[in-house]
């Protein structure tokens, strides 16, 4: 997945409906037009706030229920506000956009733009089998506002609102010491070890090995979880609404145990990287538009900390209990 400030004012005056939901009465917007009927939805994710706004009858309301366990009921200051532009809307113009990069991953196709006159940034998010499905986000300047707007039907309406939440939590998050990892992470005793390497590799097949072989494991996030430095310094690592083909969406943290490079192999072997290695597994699992050089050097130093503080494993691997209990034993010791 890829990667001037805006200041918000808050007059408090809301009120709650039965799921929680607060209508929008207060927030303050550059260039984003609110409607009457608009609700505005509070979430926390890795101790970061974030808003979401849409339509009161969008059918996306009732579709939301990876983001239930992250609600908070008292408004925050957000690293970021989403605002879903209403089905109806035309898409905008892209004639004062010039497009600067364009890639595929597995089946979606994405394009970012950037502003002639702005700093302002547009991504085009398509799939393979249906060109004619079409969203845009419009990122202004500093990636803590945006709006989406989607041609398509409900399911990829909800598919693009996800990546989009996922894409400005990365971009938001990075300058707050936070990163979104694609791993899946398993939690012993209050700590948890990530496992990563390219899809297909192995990553949930050697979770499930560890539930299967490991009394006291459990799965805190099986594709995106969300790691990090706390502001006590210590190595953190965070369940999200995001978690691929498994839904596990806890609102839970550990401290960082480990992590181990996966790779796929005739026999199990495993050994410690050095400070070097480690960042060089870790850096292409990481989230973020690494070409921005503010982005990019806020994703080195939170990485930078996280390899000095935590070991790094690379364990070339068979899918078998043997395995998952060689990393378990070089992990924790037992």
């Amino acid at each position: 997945m890829i990667k001037v400030s805006f200041k918000m004012k808050y007059t408090h005056h809301s009120s709650r409906n039965k799921r929680g939901i607060v209508k929008n009465h207060y927030i303050c917007l550059p260039k984003l037009k609110r409607m009457k009927n608009d609700i505005l939805l509070h979430y926390k994710v890795a101790e970061l706030p974030f808003d979401l706004q849409l339509a009161d009858d969008d059918k996306l309301n009732q579709l939301l229920t990876n983001y239930e366990p992250f609600i908070i009921t008292s408004p925050q200051k957000p690293i970021f506000h989403l605002t879903v532009v209403p089905e109806q809307a035309e898409l905008m113009d892209l004639s004062s956009f010039t497009e600067t990069i364009s890639f595929e991953e597995e089946t979606q196709y994405f394009k970012i733009y950037k502003a002639t006159d702005t700093d302002e940034t547009l991504i085009v998010m398509t799939l393979a089998r249906d060109p004619n499905l079409v969203a845009y986000l419009h990122l202004q300047q500093d990636y803590t506002f945006a709006k989406l707007q989607v041609k398509g039907n409900t399911s990829f309406r909800l598919y693009s609102l996800n990546n989009s939440l996922m894409m400005m939590f990365a971009f938001a998050g990075a300058s707050h010491n936070i990163l979104l990892q694609h791993s899946s992470v398993i939690t012993y005793k209050g700590k948890g070890y990530l496992f990563l390497g390219k899809s297909g590799t192995g990553k949930s097949t050697h979770s499930s090995l560890w539930l299967k072989h490991i009394d006291g494991t459990t799965l805190l996030n099986d594709d995106n979880p969300a790691i990090g430095i706390n502001n006590k310094g210590i190595p953190m690592v965070y369940g999200t609404p995001w978690s691929g083909k498994t839904p596990c969406y806890k609102n839970e943290s550990a401290l960082i145990g480990g992590f181990v490079r996966l790779w796929q192999a005739p026999k199990n072997e495993i050994h410690k990287l050095n400070v070097i290695q480690a960042y060089a597994a870790l850096l292409p699992t990481v989230s973020g538009m690494k070409w921005e050089r503010k982005m990019a050097d806020d994703m080195n130093k939170t990485l930078n900390e996280l390899v000095t503080k935590v070991p790094v494993l690379n364990l070339k691997c068979l899918p078998d209990e043997e395995a998952a209990r060689m990393s378990f034993h070089a992990l924790t010791g037992e």
